[in-house]
């Protein structure tokens, strides 16, 4: 290093020590007015000074003769005094180069003589003690040496505060220790103050005898091993460690140990931890259980709190993503999705963390970039002000497979049953073209008339199998609407150009098993047909009236007409017709009550349960 650097670093070192003893900018105190006193009228001088020199100025400690407190440093006699080793003497101002321009020297005072002693602290000169005269003068011995004894005094007297100051410190360190301090003397180990703030730490830790260094007191202490490492790094930073020591009765303590250095000692504080590691030991113990319970999960589990911030996951979600314990620490459960997948995930999580629930699948993305479909399920709680979403995910690769096969199945049963549904309905529609063929060549009424009826009952079958197809339900249909188009129908083919006759439905929307329907539907057909056929025989008009009502499970079907009514002394169930027989083999399988009735007309009705849980096609062909 230069000779400049140097002295700019030996500079900086005198200023810290300068503001280590907090006197620059303090009040004046009485013990050194009187020194600077005693050292001017020693030597018989109408001014005197303590000075200390710091930064930019010069500074007044304490004044005899004058009030000056602080001069720029450059133009003061101290600044000059403090480059020297031990003093300064200038027996006459005018004479000497040095100080004759200056502005006490020119100007009042009039300074022509000046004495300064240097007042030392670790090789540093902080500052002097002078005494300043308006004539020439020259120092005899006995004041040369009073006023270096003054100096040493000053010296002496600003060491002695310092280490009050510094007791102070101990003092108020001492009092603030939260369980207990040791203060250890760093020149040889030595145990000179003890506190224990209330507590008995130190009673159980400490020997009675409390004479020996800290080494001898403690020898099996691993924490003294890493304070002695610490120490011979020469580290100023405070020393923080947590510990354990056996007390007098052999049982466990555990302590947190601050150590400073200061002052040439070792400033220890002791706080007793036990409880805390007590507590910390039953939270571990209890996060290993849970630990294992959600690493025994046969799927992932993850929790994460509202910053998306990763907090806890189990052994199968570093399984099944591919990353390790590190790198899912910096991940936000963001960082698994891809695509629209994101936005979705997005906006579930902000529903769940809001209090929704609900499941939610998507494609979760692994890290060599393979993506597997997954069913994602969370709830959200909060604890300590903050919002917590605990959730889980179950790989759904094998559902998702078995429902692409049933998909492909049912894609195939879709059009196996087109063809099904086109190959019969081909087949009725041909049976009911023979039918209808036949009645049209055959000129034998009654022949006709059968001929008509079976073709009523095809279309009747037909137009069920087309209900069935159309609304892809094969356990049973709306009634009401498939009655609806088999009158429709009727009304088509049984019209008579000759008669004016209404076919009037009056019905309930009304869903019935198929097994009950079919049934129901040839009932109708053959009571209505038969109300064309027979009920209007000799008139040009009338009205026949189909009504269907549910009433607490109890279906009531009418079939009613105004026609010419039954003949006298007529019996139903002995009717040799195949209509008849199949209104009352129908019925009979249905468990229906059939009443009738032939007052200006007649009035058919049928009463029974609708079953509508039933399942397949249990119903018999009467015919």
């Amino acid at each position: 290093m230069d000779t400049q650097g140097s002295s700019k670093m030996k500079e900086k070192q005198r200023l810290q020590t300068l503001h280590n003893y907090e006197i620059i900018d303090t009040p004046e105190e009485e013990e050194f007015d009187r020194l600077v006193q005693l050292a001017a009228e020693i030597c018989g001088v109408p001014f005197g000074k303590i000075n200390f020199i710091d930064e930019t100025r010069t500074w007044s400690k304490a004044n005899y003769g004058n009030d000056i407190k602080e001069t720029p440093r450059e133009i003061s006699f101290c600044h000059h005094t403090v480059q020297n080793e031990t003093h300064l003497i200038v027996e006459d101002t005018l004479e000497d180069d040095t100080f004759r321009d200056l502005p006490y020297v020119v100007e009042s005072p009039n300074v022509r003589f000046y004495a300064g002693f240097n007042i030392k602290s670790n090789g540093y000169n902080l500052g002097t003690v002078c005494v300043l005269g308006t004539e020439p003068k020259q120092l005899s011995e006995s004041q040369f040496n009073a006023l270096k004894i003054i100096a040493s005094e000053i010296q002496a007297r600003l060491e002695l505060k310092k280490k009050n100051k510094d007791l102070e410190t101990l003092t108020a360190f001492l009092e603030a220790s939260v369980e207990a301090m040791l203060i250890v003397d760093l020149a040889n180990h030595k145990i000179i103050h003890t506190n224990s703030n209330g507590t008995d730490l130190l009673k159980r830790i400490l020997p009675g005898d409390r004479h020996g260094t800290l080494f001898e007191v403690y020898s099996d202490w691993n924490y003294l091993n890493e304070l002695k490492a610490w120490n011979e790094n020469g580290a100023q930073e405070p020393f923080k460690m947590e510990t354990m020591i056996l007390d007098h009765d052999g049982v466990k303590v555990h302590l947190e140990v601050n150590t400073i250095k200061k002052y040439g000692k070792w400033l220890i504080t002791l706080q007793d931890i036990t409880q805390r590691k007590q507590v910390e030991a039953s939270v571990r113990e209890e996060k290993k259980l849970s630990d294992a319970i959600i690493n025994a999960l046969p799927i992932d589990f993850y929790m994460f709190d509202e910053d998306m911030d990763l907090i806890r996951w189990n052994k199968n979600l570093i399984k099944n993503t591919g990353y390790t314990n590190e790198e899912i620490e910096t991940l936000s459960p963001l960082d698994f999705f891809r695509g629209d997948d994101v936005q979705r995930i997005r906006q579930h999580i902000d529903k769940i963390m809001n209090g929704e629930t609900g499941p939610i699948q998507a494609d979760l993305i692994r890290k060599d970039g393979s993506k597997v479909p997954f069913l994602f399920s969370a709830i959200s709680f909060k604890n300590n002000e903050k919002t917590y979403l605990l959730g889980t995910g179950q790989d759904i690769s094998d559902q998702v497979e078995q429902q692409g096969r049933l998909r492909n199945l049912l894609s195939e049963k879709e059009v196996l049953l087109q063809e099904v549904h086109h190959r019969v309905k081909n087949n009725l529609a041909i049976i009911s073209g023979f039918l209808q063929l036949q009645e049209i060549v055959t000129d034998h009424e009654r022949t006709k008339s059968v001929l008509m009826s079976n073709y009523n009952r095809v279309k009747s079958m037909a137009l069920i199998h087309e209900e069935l197809y159309k609304a892809k339900d094969f356990t049973g249909l709306e009634f009401d609407h498939y009655l609806e188009l088999m009158l429709k129908e009727l009304r088509q083919t049984m019209a008579d150009p000759d008669k004016d006759i209404d076919l009037i439905l009056d019905s309930e929307p009304l869903y019935m098993n198929l097994n009950q329907a079919v049934p129901l539907a040839l009932i109708i057909n053959e009571l209505v047909s038969n109300a064309y056929t027979f009920a209007f025989e000799g008139r040009t008009e009338g009205c026949i009236t189909v009504g269907v009502k549910e009433e607490d499970g109890t279906v009531k079907v009418s079939v009613k007409d105004d026609g010419v009514g039954l003949p006298e002394n007529f019996k139903f169930e002995e009717s040799p017709t195949l209509g008849t027989t199949i209104v009352m083999s129908y019925s009979k399988q249905l468990k229906a009550d059939v009443s009738i009735e032939s007052d200006h007309g007649t009035h058919i009705q049928l009463t029974l349960k609708n079953i509508k849980d039933a399942i397949g096609t249990s119903f018999k062909v009467a015919f």
